[in-house]
Formats: C-alpha cells, structure tokens, sequence
C-alpha cells in the first residue's frame, strides 16, 4: 500500500527532474563551448582557453549589454508606473470603455511579438517620427510589450488582498492616500517587483520589437548576437550567451533576497 502511495511523487520527482535537465542542460553545454580552444563551437570542448571571454567582455559586446540593461531598467520602471494605476483601475472600478482598455493593455500578450514589432514600425514611419529610431523608439516599443506583464501581476496582487483591509483603514480615519502609501502598497510590494522582473527580462531578451526599431550604434544586445551569428556560432557567442542569462539570474536572485517575489509566485514563506 505503502508502495502504491509513494509511487505517483516517485513519477512527479523523475519528471520535475527531467524538466531541469532539458532546461539547463543547453545552458551548460553552452557555458562548456566557451572555453574551446579552437575557433569552432565543439562540444565536448577541445582544450581550454579563456581567449574567447576576453572577447567576449571587450568594448564591442560590454557597449550593447550595457545598453540592453539600461533599456530593461528604464523600460520596467516606466511600465511598472503605468501598470499601477492601470491596473488599479481596472480591478477596482467599473465604467464605460472598461472591456476596450483592457484588451490595449492586454492585447500585445495576443499578439505574436514580431507583429507588434512591424506595428509599431509602421506607426513611427507614418506619423513621421523616424528620428526617434534608436533608444527612444525601442523604450516606447519595450514599454507597449512589457506593460501586460506589469498590469497582470499588480492586479493578481490587488485581487489577493485581505478582504476590507483598505476600509477598515478608511474607517479608522486614514485618508486615501495614506490608506494607499500605508496599506495597499506594502501588501501588493511583491506583486510590484515581480512585474517589474518580468518586463526587465521581456525587454532584455527581446529581438522581434529591438530588430524594427533599433539603429547602428544603438542596438541591445539581442540584436549584436543576431547579426554575429550571421558569421557562425563561434565560442565567443557562446560565452556572450553565458553573460546574458547572469545578468537576468542575479538581478532575480537580489530581488527575491531583499524583496521575496517568490511569496508571489508561490505564495508567502512560512514565519518560521
């Protein structure tokens, strides 16, 4: 009987662990690639070099991550300060137009990105704002594709909320704003960083709305490894993808530290 019971965990152990496997197993054949010797994307590797690091955190790749991860930051910022009232909006109050303005906000998580992409393109082109090709025009195009996310999770935190605690705060003689500084934000903080982590990410991978939009001298990193992998998938890009997916894992891990997203995504750690 004992047996009989134990064996469906059994199954979910051995398929949660082949789950990690498939996901982190390219992740570290990659990592092992960069460390070739050779100029050729061997597995398993062929000597051991660190010729391809340095390439790979010279002037020509640091320029576009840096650029990446100040279009990710901006990006989250703005979206997140749009996501919030939005999705107050939306999820405390009823008025005409309501169904229209979720589907705006909603709409591009519907819509295949490289269509977007071309949307956006052809609006820029038509209202005549070409010049703004390059860090402007992707910070508006990330903030259209990132905007759902922040909507999404602040409004699954406003859903969660303890129910009646921003009246009896109200009937206790707070004002709104305080009943908003003071309650709401404190208990939706989780819900606030997690969207603000999925649009940095949305906006640091992104390449189908960064390739429309994008100019020579202001392209994200995406972009960079795009038009080098025209010349092969050397060592070199391998350890520049190795860079890439740190810099979304710290971000995450120094969040989840001080800020505990987690307690969004999986509901709160136990106090003791």
């Amino acid at each position: 009987m004992r047996r009989a019971v134990g064996l469906p965990w059994q199954m979910l152990r051995g398929a949660v662990a082949l789950t990690y496997l498939f996901i982190f197993t390219p992740i570290v054949i990659t990592a092992l690639v960069s460390f070739n010797s050779i100029n050729q994307s061997k597995f398993p590797p062929v000597g051991f070099s660190m010729r391809w690091w340095d390439d790979a955190l010279s002037e020509r790749w640091l320029q576009p991550l840096w650029f990446s991860v100040q279009l990710a930051t901006l990006t989250a910022v703005i979206a997140t300060l749009l996501g919030l009232p939005l999705a107050f909006g939306l999820t405390r109050y009823k008025f005409p137009g309501r169904n229209i303005l979720v589907a705006l906000s909603l709409g591009p998580l519907a819509l295949p990105a490289l269509v977007t992409g071309i949307g956006i393109l052809q609006f820029f082109q038509t209202a005549g704002l070409a010049a703004l090709f390059g860090f402007p025009a992707l910070l508006i195009g990330h903030v259209v594709i990132c905007l759902p996310f922040s909507v999404r999770t602040i409004a699954i935190s406003l859903r969660a909320m303890p129910a009646k605690v921003e009246q009896a705060a109200a009937n206790l003689g707070a004002r709104p704003a305080r009943v908003f500084l003071e309650i709401t934000l404190p208990l939706i903080r989780s819900g606030l960083f997690a969207g603000a982590i999925f649009c940095f990410i949305q906006s640091f991978t992104d390449y189908s709305v960064s390739l429309f939009l994008s100019r020579a001298g202001m392209q994200p990193i995406s972009i960079a490894i795009l038009s080098y992998i025209d010349y092969g998938f050397t060592p070199t890009l391998a350890a520049v993808a190795v860079l890439t997916l740190v810099v979304p894992l710290v971000l995450i891990a120094a969040v989840q530290h001080f800020f505990g997203i987690g307690d969004f995504l999986y509901g709160a750690r136990d106090s003791g």
